[in-house]
């Protein structure tokens, strides 16, 4: 045997420590992927308040109670505090969060459908990245420059 031939049987050192370092980073993948979804309330709400239609929830707290308990879990891209309740804004949902009795009423929409029903509180307030009002350029002469 000569001294560059390797002994029988260590061969399968190389293929067992790719196979190890393939499944490590699938792991962390895998965990990256799960938490990058906890970044808005469209999961969390139907489990934490009473369902009362498709797209609205209940809650015996007061708006800005509640609005507290979302922001508190979920940071919000914007929001808007009226007498007529509370407005979050994030990258996949609109939370509308109205007085209702003694409690609130709780409405989960898409980021167009949201802003398509509370315009009238949020319409000049929101914008940036997602928010139609940074979007919107107007029209008549010079549109779209």
């Amino acid at each position: 045997m000569s001294a560059d031939a390797a002994p029988a049987g260590r061969g399968w050192k190389k293929p067992l420590i790719g196979a190890s370092v393939l499944v490590v980073l699938g792991a962390v993948v895998l965990v990256i992927a799960l938490f990058a979804g906890r970044t808005s309330p469209r999961g969390w709400i139907p489990g934490k308040y009473e369902r009362v239609a498709a797209d609205t929830y209940r809650s015996p707290k007061a708006p800005l109670a509640v609005a507290r308990e979302i922001v508190r879990k979920y940071e919000t891209d914007e929001r808007v505090y009226s007498p007529s309740g509370v407005f979050l804004r994030y990258h996949d949902a609109v939370v509308g969060i109205l007085p209702d009795g003694t409690g609130s009423r709780i409405t989960l929409d898409t980021p167009d459908r949201g802003y398509a029903r509370y315009h009238s509180y949020v319409g000049g307030s929101w914008g940036g990245p997602g928010g139609r009002a940074g979007s919107f350029r107007g029209g008549g002469p010079g549109e779209g420059k």
